[in-house]
């Protein structure tokens, strides 16, 4: 295959370029057909409704979605054994489904009879893929749902599909160069594993062009080092075995995009409410799957959402990145904050050798402080106000920063300690 231009174009054109309140429209319409079908043929959904209180009346559009409360991956594996095989969350009979997957929990997730349910096509196509491509498939197909969801998104688009799997690293190396293959799904660190490896071989440089990578982070220093030495254009998207592809990169690699096909809400970890663009919290999502509605389903993840503008002229919001997960936050004055992003505050200070985020209380207000332990040296007033300025760009809090001796700090200290009393 000739080099594609992989940077423009849409899969869904009028779709990814919708004006905010005709996506909204499109996202109303599709969720409350989906809350009808569910509510008539998964005994599971209606279970939870009628919990909540919440009739078909009730909800006649996104912004009323949070009527509902939100069910969390912990529970399906009591739920669906109250009611096997599913917790009463598929809406056809089981001669019917294509597959039934088993994901750690264990939780079992089916595939219905319509194809791109998973809603990966958008987010493979923002992300290079092109007809015509040879993939090779590195995900694992053993009882989980990745690869054969990503298969058959690329077989929509018209890409042919090697099953490699995991592992075998010499195979997929003459497997890549004898296909020709142009395309690789897997993780990040296999994609490396297999380039270098081919130069071991003798194989010389693999004929690869464009790469999916998830399931582990992808730093930007291994991205460059892909598309710099060795020609991939590389791009992840953020989905999971309940929900599908919610969320992709687009060429300018500068957030992951939200799925038009999913409403992805960031909301309180400890409430379930709707919060604003721009702060950290839990990732919710409802997304149309006829087959399984997964509805404000949390995913146990932080982000934060980003409304601006994209180049790439894409108009849905952005994730900015993973920001760790919800059971790690602590809650400062109104806003969360993980220990991620302790790490990037800290990241952007030379000489500081070991630290630990202390909240506090002073009468009725948080307090935040950065507890340092700096290297021989290091200039203490300059450290000082870096991560004070780093405070307030990360966190969005105002902070200061205690700088302490050497010892003061155990190897064991929890990153981020929440010294608060409420008596």
């Amino acid at each position: 295959m000739k080099t594609a231009d992989r940077r423009s174009g849409y899969w869904n054109r009028e779709k990814e370029t919708l004006a905010p309140a005709a996506r909204e429209r499109y996202q109303s319409r599709w969720l409350v057909r989906l809350l009808e079908h569910a509510r008539a043929n998964a005994p599971g959904v209606r279970r939870r409704l009628e919990r909540a209180g919440v009739a078909p009346k009730d909800i006649r559009g996104v912004e009323d979605l949070a009527k509902i409360p939100v069910i969390r991956k912990h529970e399906m594996p009591d739920l669906q054994k109250a009611d096997p095989p599913f917790g009463g969350f598929c809406t056809v009979p089981l001669a019917k489904i294509r597959k039934i997957f088993v994901s750690p929990g264990p939780i079992l997730e089916p595939m219905g009879p319509e194809l791109g349910a998973w809603h990966a096509e958008a987010g493979l196509y923002a992300g290079g893929f092109r007809p015509g491509d040879v993939v090779i498939d590195t995900f694992l197909y053993h009882l989980v749902p990745a690869a054969h969801e990503l298969d058959e998104a690329l077989n929509l688009i018209g890409c042919a599909v090697v099953p490699t799997g995991v592992g075998n690293t010499d195979t997929q190396v003459m497997v890549a160069k004898a296909v020709g293959a142009t395309g690789y799904v897997g993780t990040p660190s296999f994609l490396m594993t297999i380039l270098k490896r081919a130069g071991e071989m003798g194989v010389g440089r693999l004929p690869l062009q464009v790469a999916q990578v998830g399931a582990e982070p992808l730093p930007e220093s291994l991205r460059r080092q892909f598309e710099e030495e060795y020609g991939v254009m590389t791009r992840q998207g953020f989905g999971t075995a309940d929900l599908g592809l919610i969320a992709y990169e687009c060429a300018e690699k500068s957030g992951f995009h939200l799925s038009e096909d999913a409403v992805t809400q960031v909301c309180d970890p400890q409430t379930g409410a709707p919060l604003p663009d721009g702060q950290i919290g839990e990732i919710v999502a409802t997304v149309d799957n006829h087959t399984y509605p997964m509805i404000r389903f949390s995913t146990g993840d932080l982000t934060i959402i980003d409304d601006a503008p994209c180049p790439c002229g894409r108009t849905s919001a952005r994730m900015l990145g993973w920001r760790g997960r919800a059971d790690e936050v602590t809650k400062v004055r109104g806003m969360f904050i993980h220990p991620r992003q302790a790490d990037e505050v800290v990241a952007r200070a030379k000489g500081v050798e070991r630290f630990q985020v202390v909240v506090g209380r002073e009468g009725h207000q948080d307090t935040l402080t950065f507890r340092v332990q700096l290297a021989d040296g290091a200039d203490a007033a300059g450290v000082t106000q870096t991560l004070e300025a780093a405070i307030r760009d990360v966190m969005k809090l105002r902070g200061g920063v205690d700088v302490v001796p050497a010892g003061t700090i155990p190897d064991n200290a929890k990153k981020i300690s929440d010294e608060r009393k409420w008596d």
